[in-house]
């Protein structure tokens, strides 16, 4: 446990310090809007079009990983993405949120630098985010522009409106051309890979101190209105979603120790800190995101531990 609690501590301060900036006057609501708005227009894209350039083939095995990933997070999105219209009676928008919320996971902050210190789990962890980068982004960023006015539309412009709004969010179309890139086999030159290595490792420290920043300058929701809908999204992400992706790769005929291992891990992280920053892009669901993200970080030492335990006989990291 020692080993989740170095990785998640500094996430934990970072945003403390953030806090601390807002209660001391430091900084403002004003600059945690612009701040995300750099994360959001450049060191995400970046830091996805880097991660997705470098990908290489993918085996067949890692095929049989991707899907056994992407479907289950599929329909835990759409269970999300139900419960949150049909039981908590949220908009399109605000459902969608909640969705992308109970979903994507904090893969590139938390849990790559455990993969990477874990036998050989980043590979097939490296091959998760790539599934998650273009995959539960891109339909994230769908559901979550969606717009009341869309209901009027007929089912063909409802699907073509459907794959258009992705292309217009700047973190799908840097994974999307990082992809193209490495699908069409273009190295970038070193200085090209610098540069988005730059930018891109700015995002997560910077939309970490963010989130801080908005915890400061900004009510937390109500906890009696609000409360069933935050527990709501962590034990999707952090219960269903798991035990959803062990069933798929294991009935898929995957036995390889180090991709059971690797989705495990993968799908046990907390709710990512770039859900705070899409839903403050679009206005929907913010608060609610943030507190989902607080407490998920919290309980994902619980469940971080947990997969180190099962998978490594609870041997420390190196």
């Amino acid at each position: 446990m020692s080993s989740v609690v170095s990785v998640a501590l500094p996430v934990f301060a970072v945003i403390a310090a953030g806090l601390l900036a807002g209660r001391l006057k430091l900084a403002t609501a004003e600059d945690s809007a612009a701040l995300n708005r750099f994360v959001f227009r450049f060191a995400m894209p970046a830091a996805l079009f880097g991660l997705m350039s470098g990908a290489k083939g993918l085996s067949g095995e890692d095929g049989l990983l991707a899907l056994s990933y992407g479907v289950p997070a599929l329909i835990v999105m759409s269970a999300a993405y139900f419960i949150g219209r049909r039981i908590f009676r949220l908009s399109p928008p605000d459902a969608g949120a909640h969705a992308f919320a109970s979903t994507v996971g904090n893969a590139v902050f938390l849990g790559l630098p455990i993969a990477l210190g874990v036998g050989d789990w980043a590979r097939p962890f490296v091959v998760l985010m790539l599934v998650e980068g273009i995959l539960i982004i891109g339909v994230g960023a769908s559901i979550m522009a969606a717009d009341e006015n869309e209901k009027k539309a007929g089912a063909s412009e409802a699907l073509l409106r459907f794959f258009i709004r992705p292309l217009k969010n700047p973190i799908v179309d840097g994974a999307l051309l990082g992809f193209m890139a490495a699908s069409l086999g273009l190295t970038l030159p070193g200085p090209a890979r610098a540069f988005f290595d730059l930018i891109g490792h700015a995002g997560g420290p910077v939309a970490l101190f963010s989130m801080g920043l908005f915890l400061a300058t900004h009510p937390l929701p109500d906890m009696k209105q609000s409360g069933l809908k935050i527990a709501a999204i962590p034990l999707l992400k952090m219960l269903a979603l798991p035990l959803l992706a062990q069933a798929a790769i294991r009935s898929l005929g995957v036995a390889e120790h180090d991709y059971l291992a690797a989705i495990a891990l993968f799908t046990s992280m907390p709710t990512a800190v770039g859900a705070y920053v899409m839903t403050t892009h679009y206005g929907y669901y913010v608060k609610e995101t943030v507190a989902a993200i607080a407490v998920s970080t919290a309980l994902s030492i619980v469940t971080i531990s947990g997969v180190l335990i099962v998978f490594t006989g609870g041997g420390p990291l190196p």
